[in-house]
């Protein structure tokens, strides 16, 4: 028994780093949290107000129809926002055709759904479709106001006394396109070209950097956003370009999620 308990601790740190792990790619799909904040949001409102008829459903059925309905798109959007969106720019075109091949079939789903709580109903199309549009307007609208707000509201100009940006001399995080680990040093490279070898541990650097859009792509390496500027393939390696062709590698255990985040696509060289 004594055995087991003092087993027990050393699996603490392995289950928190693959909860971290999970956390950030699912923060790194596009669009999240504000496709399920915003859906819930719709699912309240539309419940409470009895939207485009269920006020005469029984309360508990009003509220398990939407969540049904509101949540299984939500779940869809999001998957779709995932594939489609790889840059700012995408967002506009991904939503314009998601609201057209997500919402086609809604009518259908709306009258399955209906059949699960004992409601027999033909699908009716015109219906169905001004649902869908009004529903897929709602979410789309809120989850990128919410999006934007987020952006906003992260302080570009933020430095960390003593921190890396601080010792190398950056004026905001927006400079800063990637670390990478060099023994007891970090090596930063900055928009301006410069390379700049800190005495710094490279753990309190991502940690430092985790409200910076960028990730860590190996265990030595962490990457920005705007750092990427195309990506290659060697064998079954990949690594990411910065723009001046230096190379950060990408394990292979991040390189589900730099394929997430739209990195391996970059202009493969």
């Amino acid at each position: 028994m004594q055995r087991l308990r003092s087993s027990l601790p050393s699996h603490k740190p392995i289950f928190a780093k693959r909860v971290a792990d999970f956390a950030n790619r699912a923060m790194a799909l596009p669009g999240f949290p504000a496709i399920p904040v915003c859906s819930l949001g719709a699912i309240v409102l539309t419940t409470v107000v009895g939207a485009f008829g269920t006020g005469a459903m029984p309360i508990g059925v009003r509220v398990l129809f939407w969540t049904a309905l509101i949540g299984t798109n939500a779940v869809i959007w999001q998957a779709w926002f995932a594939l489609t969106v790889r840059r700012p720019r995408d967002w506009t075109r991904s939503a314009l055709l998601g609201a057209v091949l997500i919402n086609a079939p809604l009518p259908l789903e709306i009258s399955l759904i209906l059949k699960l709580f004992g409601i027999e109903q033909d699908p009716d199309l015109t219906s169905g479709w001004t649902r869908a549009l009004a529903i897929s307007a709602v979410i789309i609208v809120l989850a990128l106001t919410l999006r934007a707000r987020q952006s906003t509201a992260r302080p570009a100009s933020a430095i960390k006394p003593g921190g890396l940006l601080a010792k190398a001399g950056a004026a905001s995080p927006d400079q800063l396109l990637a670390i990478r680990a060099e023994d007891h040093y970090c090596r930063a490279f900055l928009a301006d070209g410069r390379s700049v070898l800190i005495h710094h541990r490279f753990s309190d650097a991502v940690n430092e950097m985790a409200t910076t859009d960028g990730a860590q792509v190996h265990r030595s390496a962490w990457i920005a956003n705007i750092g990427v500027a195309r990506a290659e393939r060697n064998g079954r390696s990949w690594r990411l370009l910065l723009p001046d062709g230096t190379a950060i590698p990408v394990s292979a255990k991040c390189a589900p999620l730099a394929r997430e985040r739209g990195w391996l696509s970059r202009a493969q060289g």
